[in-house]
């Protein structure tokens, strides 16, 4: 079966949850109700962190939660509130981006690389500079590799995803255009699940939608899609290391922008939904201009 499992803090700790029914689960307290034996017991000193859970013991023991939980109800004590949690990125905050353009008709897919310390989670402030006329949203899906490789082939890259998630990137163009790489991909947020699944995410049948205040702005089909994220996985691996925790992303799937001054305001909330991966959302935070060397020096952003 498919499990949606999260990174989330809760009362100071960080510890892996599960979505049951629409409900947020502790799974560590499903299991102590349940009388299961939670592999991560089996290592001393270790907590049930989404870390450890996810990728020092590959998802051991949550097919077993969701079993045991059936059709009945949760138990009270397991029950968490989103509003009091907050979402980290399903993954390691140390580990490589690689971002595709699964749209190209090249022979070879394009990729480049980033890192994910800047990723925030779902529900987190978006910190939009002040002075940015046009920011940018890309959505992507991403996989979150749960093994390390190198020069795989895509039969053997398939079974080292861990899941797929929402992938958002917000990219500033006025900061681009004046030094390029300095205003791409700046903000970005992965979440609120990492979805396992038995088979690779098929993104020709996930419509994508973006919503500002709930409010739709954008709504977009499934697209065509030419390479398959074991592919994807195993082009990147060629020759280099990739690593547990490491995310491997389709490039954008659905674009939205704003002047600045009418779609998108500080409080503002924006929302993607990709159909079976969740929505991921995030409160615009305008932040002060960070431009000071140039207005020093009688330039500007725009």
């Amino acid at each position: 079966m498919d499990l949606r499992i999260a990174n989330v803090v809760h009362a100071g700790i960080e510890t892996i949850a599960m979505d049951y029914r629409g409900d947020l689960l502790d799974v560590c307290a499903v299991e102590r109700r349940l009388g299961l034996d939670p592999p991560v017991g089996r290592i001393a000193g270790e907590p049930n962190s989404f870390r450890h859970r996810v990728f020092s013991l590959g998802l051991a023991g949550l097919d077993e939660v969701a079993e045991g939980l059936g059709d009945g109800r949760p138990p009270a004590e397991a029950l968490l509130n989103p509003k009091l949690c907050l979402f980290l990125p399903p993954t390691l905050a140390d580990r490589a981006i690689v971002e595709f353009d699964v749209l190209a008709d090249d022979r070879a897919p394009r990729l480049r690389w980033g890192v994910a310390r800047g990723l925030q989670g779902h529900d987190t402030p978006l910190r939009i500079p002040a002075d940015e006329p046009q920011p940018q949203l890309t959505v992507q899906v991403a996989a979150v590799l749960g093994e390390d490789l190198r020069n795989v082939t895509p039969d053997q890259a398939a079974p080292s995803i861990a899941g797929y998630t929402i992938l958002c990137q917000w990219s500033f163009p006025s900061r681009e255009r004046l030094s390029p790489g300095w205003g791409r991909n700046r903000v970005g947020q992965l979440g609120p699940w990492l979805v396992t699944r038995r088979d690779p995410f098929d993104p020709t049948q996930a419509a994508i939608a973006i919503s500002v205040n709930g409010r739709p702005v954008l709504a977009a089909p499934g697209r065509r899609w030419r390479w398959s994220f074991p592919e994807l996985v195993a082009f990147a691996s060629d020759g280099c290391d990739l690593l547990a925790g490491d995310i491997v992303a389709s490039g954008p799937l659905a674009c939205a922008s704003s002047d600045g001054g009418t779609a998108l305001r500080d409080g503002f909330v924006v929302s993607a939904r990709v159909e079976g991966l969740g929505v991921v959302s995030g409160m615009i935070v305008g932040c002060p201009e960070r431009s000071w060397f140039l207005r020093e020096r009688g330039g500007s952003v725009r």
